[in-house]
């Protein structure tokens, strides 16, 4: 399922969702890939662990910055 608009407000007009996950979905999965195939405690472990890390926080970035742009276009 999922939302088809993010919001549609009173007077009819309506916000899209944004799509920042499917730009990273194709990273994130083969970065996940390689973390699986790497042996626990090893060094290259933790590479590939701060790696999925710093894609997971970049989506969530890219959201905050997006909330925080659309609820300022909406108060302006």
């Amino acid at each position: 399922m999922g939302l088809m608009t993010f919001a549609t407000l009173s007077n009819g007009e309506k916000i899209n969702k944004p799509g920042h996950f499917k730009i990273y979905e194709d990273k994130l999965a083969e970065a996940q890939r390689k973390l699986s195939g790497k042996k626990k405690g090893s060094k290259h472990r933790r590479k590939a662990k701060i790696q999925v890390a710093r894609i997971h926080s970049k989506i969530a970035d890219t959201r905050k910055d997006w909330l925080h742009k659309t609820a300022n276009n909406l108060i302006s």
